[in-house]
């Protein structure tokens, strides 16, 4: 599907506020309702939009603690590898990369115990990962699912 400007238009908008009314974006377009409901569906069904969510204050839930985590893993159990760590709840973002380390993750965690166990117990239970490095972040200045459109 080539995304035509007005879709990029229509994107931009539910990025900023997904609960925004049709009725409200048709009319800031200046396009009718069924044509906005028209390449929204169109949108979801070639999978530009995945899907609508609710973005969550990890901290007001009781998960403060972040980590980015880089495993090296044997190329030979990559993928293996890969499919047991995407059963992890803790794991929000999980990236290959390309380096000497191959796996990237981006966990939440309640505590610093629980990410110590997550390390200690769930990574070092897996056959195949040869290393890991953590990182804690003591702060986050900007975290965003926005794409500048």
């Amino acid at each position: 599907m080539t995304v035509k400007d007005i879709d990029r238009k229509i994107l931009k908008l539910l990025q900023e506020d997904s609960r925004r009314p049709f009725r409200k974006i048709a009319t800031d377009l200046k396009i009718s309702e069924p044509t906005l409901y028209n390449r929204v569906k169109k949108l979801q069904e070639e999978m530009v939009i995945e899907s609508f969510t609710t973005i969550i204050n990890p901290d007001a839930v009781g998960f403060p603690y972040l980590a980015f985590i880089m495993l090296t893993v044997e190329p030979s159990k990559e993928e293996d590898i890969i499919n047991k760590l995407s059963a992890f709840p803790e794991i929000l973002e999980l990236h290959l990369i390309f380096g000497e380390k191959n796996i990237l993750m981006k966990i939440r965690c309640q505590d610093i115990n629980s990410v110590r166990n997550f390390i200690t117990n769930k990574l070092r239970a897996i056959n195949g990962i040869l290393k890991t490095e953590s990182y804690l972040a003591i702060k986050t200045k900007k975290e965003t699912h926005i794409i500048p459109i």
